[in-house]
């Protein structure tokens, strides 16, 4: 399904870096909650996300990672999950995106 320019402008992404992580006992399927540094405005925000086949808490923590940050909230388990991180559905599991060089918490993606 095509989206318009207009639609795709609507969506804020940001990049933010993973400050802590433990896991979401509450959700059905294997899931971290992951506390994710915005900086400025946005501070810090929470999400759960299946991404334990290929991360660990150890390997999480100062990740940065490429977020939307304009969803609605929506609750997984005992976590209100504001917004949520961006990955590719690989072969191999969930691979998530990040910046290729260390950038600003809450710099815009676009």
């Amino acid at each position: 399904m095509e989206i318009t320019i207009e639609d795709f402008d609507r969506i804020e992404m940001r990049a933010g870096t993973v400050v802590h992580v433990e896991i979401n006992k509450r959700a059905r399927k294997p899931a971290y909650k992951v506390d994710i540094d915005f900086g400025g405005e946005i501070g810090i925000k929470s999400t759960s996300a299946q991404i334990t086949d290929l991360y660990n808490e150890e390997n999480l923590v100062g990740k940065q990672v490429i977020c939307c940050v304009n969803l609605p909230a929506i609750h997984i388990g005992s976590v209100k999950s504001e917004v949520r991180i961006l990955g590719t559905n690989s072969a191999q599991g969930c691979v998530l995106l990040e910046p290729s060089l260390k950038v600003e918490n809450g710099d815009v993606v676009f």
